[in-house]
């Protein structure tokens, strides 16, 4: 099939930004147009805030930014013949911005938290809950939401898990890196102290309840705590679960191994192994770009690099498993866990009426 031409809502943040990494030599995709605050600005002139350089297509490029608030942003991109959105908006303008778009029929795929417990509005991680992803009725667009990045090194043992025993209780504490929250803390060192160390408002509550919908859990006593730690990228979450059960070590490690994508291997974003496992605890220096298949780290060609969760299974006593589990948060957990959503509607043919 031809590759379709996709937009971003977003032009300069780093959910962004690894979108647009991703998505500037992707083989389904083709990048035709971005939505941000900089209208009539080339995407080129944009300041480049990722750690990588600025792929060549963008200096090979002539797309100009287009008003994120203008009203007739859906009937300019329709004209550029995109047919999927994906937004990395904050949650207040992704609630008005992507209705319009769905509503004028275009796909849309979100990185925000605006729709994320909507009834009717799915929360899907490809490799987990792909059954959620339905293919829209009649000429009805896919309007559907990634998680909270923080969910993945949580959410990857515990679909496992789920699937054997009855989950009882769940106490997870998080360490998450600055670029969780965005360009601007990595940037500015009094935001950056004030964060560091500090709770994250609202995280907890947000972790638990999207857990609940995709594993559709019930009656599971939480204690969630999240903290901001200085580092730059990737969060790290120590869990321990309590069963119903009381298996043995062996027998947790022998489940935790086996989660192989095999149904959707063939999807650009999915790795081979969505988890590994490892003896020693994750480290970011090591673990964060699990997944890669080329020696060097270039996200923009390796798809795969960061999109695989690494996990130390720490113990299992009397029922209760503890593990630490890591994973890249803007990659993984954000960008392209997103694009891999997309992925799996492509592949689904979901895009074909």
């Amino acid at each position: 099939m031809p590759r379709v031409r996709v937009a971003i809502l977003g032009a300069s943040g780093l959910v962004s930004q690894r979108m647009q990494q991703r998505l500037s030599s992707h083989p389904w995709f083709e990048l035709s147009a971005v939505a941000g605050q900089s209208p009539g600005v080339k995407l080129s002139e944009i300041e480049w805030r990722l750690d990588e350089s600025r792929p060549p297509f963008f200096d090979e490029c002539d797309i100009e930014i287009l008003d994120i608030h203008d009203a007739n942003l859906s009937k300019k991109l329709i004209q550029q013949h995109v047919r999927v959105v994906f937004s990395a908006l904050p949650s207040e303008p992704a609630m008005e911005i992507e209705a319009q778009l769905a509503d004028a029929g275009l796909h849309v795929f979100s990185n925000a938290s605006a729709y994320r417990m909507h009834p009717e509005v799915p929360l899907v991680v490809a490799d987990v809950n792909p059954e959620a992803l339905v293919r829209p009725s009649g000429d009805q667009p896919l309007h559907a939401c990634s998680t909270n990045c923080t969910l993945i090194p949580i959410l990857h043992p515990l679909s496992v898990l789920s699937k054997h025993f009855e989950i009882t209780k769940v106490v997870a504490r998080s360490e998450q890196a600055l670029s969780g929250a965005g360009w601007k803390l990595l940037l500015n060192p009094t935001l950056r102290s004030e964060a560091i160390g500090q709770e994250i408002p609202g995280e907890a509550q947000k972790i638990i309840e999207e857990i609940e919908r995709i594993l559709h859990l019930e009656h599971v006593e939480w204690d969630v705590k999240c903290q901001r730690v200085d580092e730059k990228d990737g969060h790290i979450v120590h869990v321990e679960v309590q069963l119903n059960e009381v298996p043995e070590f062996e027998t947790i490690k022998s489940m935790l191994s086996g989660l192989a994508s095999e149904h959707y291997a063939s999807l650009p974003s999915q790795p081979m192994y969505s988890m590994t496992l490892t003896e020693s605890e994750p480290s970011r220096k090591e673990d964060l770009w699990n997944g890669q298949t080329i020696q060097s780290i270039r996200p923009s060609a390796d798809l795969k690099a960061g999109m695989t969760t690494t996990v130390q299974l720490k113990s299992v006593e009397k029922g209760v498993v503890s593990f630490t589990g890591l994973s890249h948060n803007t990659i993984r957990g954000a960008a392209g866990g997103v694009v891999l959503l997309a992925e799996l509607a492509y592949f689904n043919n979901y895009f074909e009426q």
